[in-house]
């Protein structure tokens, strides 16, 4: 039983990390998909300066979940 109400919130930080670096990936990955699938639908009506826009961002969600991936929450 934790001491102190300190080490209760961290002991339940703790118990909620992978759940909540999980849904962070999810969402990435929802967000990732929502661009590569916009770029399908919509890529020759994109200009090169929107379709280079698009891939950063997309670079950039990837650099996120390297980032995510390697982070421990404890």
């Amino acid at each position: 039983m934790p001491q102190n109400r300190n080490q209760q919130n961290t002991e339940k930080s703790r118990q909620q990390a992978p759940d909540v670096q999980s849904k962070a990936m999810l969402e990435i990955q929802t967000m990732e998909s929502s661009i590569k699938r916009y770029i399908t639908m919509h890529g020759d009506h994109l200009n090169a300066a929107e379709y280079h826009s698009l891939l950063q961002m997309i670079k950039s969600l990837e650099e996120l979940k390297t980032a995510i991936k390697g982070v421990t929450l404890d």
